[in-house]
């Protein structure tokens, strides 16, 4: 199994950050899906609706507020051909904050060969991880003071341009 490691550092703090990775609200500003739901609890689950319709879904495995999550979500081995099958990627994202810094630390493994672990790598070290820095120095510092930790905080979010032609 292949695995790779990313960081980012941002201006934003822990909270900021954590927000920006677990806040519906939040996650659609970076991710490109038009819904997301995060269940908010180890055993629950965070769902996620592209623009295309599908449905993506990972278990989440550590929930820990403003330091760590970890996520495990099944990947097509075939993209274009989804009955090929699938295989399991873990994702753990680590907060550190140091001084008026944070860093995001990344972690996925389960990858079975590399092109598909580069691909991955390169999504995420060449965009992802930018745009959720930038998403995190966004956030108000209000919304830090009683961040959503457990349970069924969380809403679903849709981003308003899907809320503009839902029908009434």
């Amino acid at each position: 199994m292949h695995t790779f490691e990313l960081k980012h550092t941002t201006t934003a703090s822990a909270a900021q950050l954590w927000l920006a990775l677990t806040d519906p609200k939040y996650i659609t500003k970076w991710d490109g899906n038009r819904w997301v739901h995060n269940d908010g609890c180890v055993g629950g689950k965070m769902r996620a609706r592209t623009e295309e319709g599908t449905l993506a879904e990972a278990e989440i495995l550590l929930y820990e507020p403003s330091e760590r999550i970890a996520t495990l979500a099944p990947m097509p081995k075939n993209p274009e051909e989804p009955e090929e099958g699938f295989y399991f990627v873990r994702l753990e994202f680590r907060i550190e904050a140091h001084g008026k810094e944070t860093t995001l630390h990344m972690k996925a493994n389960g990858f079975p060969d590399e092109s598909s672990c580069t691909m991955m790598r390169n999504s995420w070290g060449g965009f992802y991880l930018e745009k959720i820095g930038k998403v995190a120095e966004g956030v108000p510092a209000a919304d830090t003071l009683h961040p959503h930790t457990a349970g069924n905080d969380f809403p679903g979010h849709v981003r308003h341009t899907e809320l503009a032609t839902a029908s009434v």
